[in-house]
């Protein structure tokens, strides 16, 4: 049996006692914390850039989803988008929002506005049109107009305020009317023009509406023992009283012909007009609380501080590790430092520009599917963007990982080509555990790490793992 001299340790120079080792630990922890706290130091200068960054792929993602959202609406509404709006929506970023105008408002401001305008433009809000009717209603209306057919005096009375205001002429029109089959466009448009008439008249002086317009809504007893509630017709009838306002008597006849007929037509109200506002995507990350700017600004910066420190402290750390190795063997640290620093953010880097845009468009396609507006905090976001770089920037250290594990001769490279099938069922697990529960972040994470496998096998190959004893020939027998 051989024994290895030991005059002649090659490593004697080498050796640490464990309280040298415990020195060097607190040296190198110490120095990287130095470097990570000037790492940051550095980083609360670009914080803001830093924040922009970060936010781009989350305003692209939900910009594009909008923008999706908007051409699928539109294609559903007409069957098709025009040529001369696809620019908009590609190219310029667009989208349509449906609102409704009132004109005659509108109209009013533009005359005070422009006084050259003057009586050319006028919209009359305040009086019937024919789509204020319903042709499946509209001889039900004309009956119980001409005939008072509904049951209480109050309400027959109501109907004979209305009855007596038209000329013989338009009575005859609504007995005609009320006995036809079939409602055609002309009829509700000639119904309008009835109607029209009875609001241009004094129809809200009548007694028969007293009950309506009166502010007290009744006797003494009727107040006591009922609850008073908002009697906006009354408030309008004591308007119209002081100022004389003809547009605000018409608006308020119209309001009592609805309510009198109100089994018999739809609800009476105001013709606002359907517009189409264009309006850019722009889509802003929201704090929902008064820390959350502070502590946004503080994640960017630690997150930036320790990006910027990296490189010193993973230098600091395989310092420590080559203190503890044989002359021979700290060569590698150089070999292994900007390998497994390259590797590092190589994975964060994929993640940040290639993974975030499809993993959001899947996460996003759950939404559009359920009819849910994205609108994400920025603080939850980041730490999103944590949590994916992140673990795909440990996954990648996996070609060194194989390798470490092949130099001290747990498994040979012949195994590492024999087990490739294990190996990429391995890989398809941690994609699944380092990645959120999406299937296209682990495709992307699982694809370039089972490249880096066969990179890990290159690497053994060609950095072979030296003999069991390499320097046999120093060794001299037991004597």
């Amino acid at each position: 049996m051989n024994f290895r001299d030991p005059e002649q340790d090659f490593f004697e120079s080498s050796r640490m006692s464990f309280g040298e080792h415990l020195d060097e630990l607190r040296k190198v922890l110490i120095k990287s914390l130095v470097a990570i706290v000037i790492g940051c130091i550095i980083a609360s200068v670009f914080a803001n850039q830093v924040i922009d960054t970060l936010n781009r792929p989350l305003v692209k993602a939900i910009n594009q989803y909008n923008l999706t959202a908007a051409r699928e609406e539109m294609e559903a509404d007409i069957g098709y988008i025009p040529p001369d709006l696809i620019p908009w929506f590609e190219q310029d970023g667009y989208v349509p929002q449906k609102f409704r105008i009132d004109l005659d408002e509108l109209i009013t401001e533009l005359k005070q506005e422009i006084p050259d305008l003057g009586e050319k433009i006028t919209v009359r809000t305040d009086l019937f049109a024919k789509q204020d009717f319903d042709p499946d209603r509209l001889t039900a209306l004309a009956t119980s107009l001409v005939n008072k057919v509904p049951g209480d005096e109050v309400e027959k009375a109501h109907i004979e305020a209305i009855w007596k205001r038209l000329t013989p002429p338009q009575q005859e029109l609504a007995k005609s009317i009320a006995d036809k089959s079939s409602i055609e466009e002309s009829d509700m448009q000639q119904f309008s023009v009835l109607f029209n008439a009875v609001a241009e008249s004094d129809l809200h002086n009548d007694p028969a509406f007293e009950s309506w317009l009166s502010e007290s809504g009744g006797g003494f007893l009727k107040n006591l023992f009922s609850s008073p509630g908002p009697r906006p017709m009354a408030k309008i009838k004591k308007r119209i009283d002081e100022s004389g306002d003809n547009s605000l008597a018409r608006g308020l006849n119209r309001a009592i012909i609805g309510k009198t007929f109100a089994d018999q037509m739809p609800p009476v109200k105001r013709n606002l007009r359907e517009m189409t506002f264009w309006k850019k995507t722009s889509f802003r990350p929201q704090s929902l609380a008064a820390t959350d700017g502070f502590l946004i600004w503080l994640k960017a910066v630690i997150i930036s501080g320790l990006i910027i420190s990296l490189p010193f402290v993973m230098y600091f750390i395989w310092s420590f590790v080559a203190a503890g190795l044989y002359p021979h063997e700290q060569k590698y640290v150089h070999i292994f430092l900007p390998i497994s620093l390259a590797l590092f953010l190589g994975g964060v880097l994929l993640a940040f520009f290639f993974v975030f845009q499809p993993v959001l468009g899947f996460l996003f396609s759950f939404n559009k599917s359920m009819g849910i507006a994205p609108e994400m905090r920025i603080n939850e976001w980041l730490s999103f963007v944590l949590f994916l770089p992140l673990g795909f920037g440990i996954a990648f250290q996996l070609p060194l990982v194989m390798l470490f594990v092949n130099r001290i001769g747990m498994i040979s490279v012949e195994d590492y080509i024999e087990k490739w099938r294990i190996a990429v069922m391995a890989i398809s697990v941690l994609s699944m555990l380092l990645t959120p529960a999406d299937p296209i972040s682990m495709l992307l994470m699982g694809v370039p790490l089972t490249g880096l496998y066969f990179l890990g096998i290159a690497m053994c190959k060609w950095m072979p793992r030296p003999n069991p004893n390499p320097f046999e020939d120093s060794a001299q027998p037991a004597v």
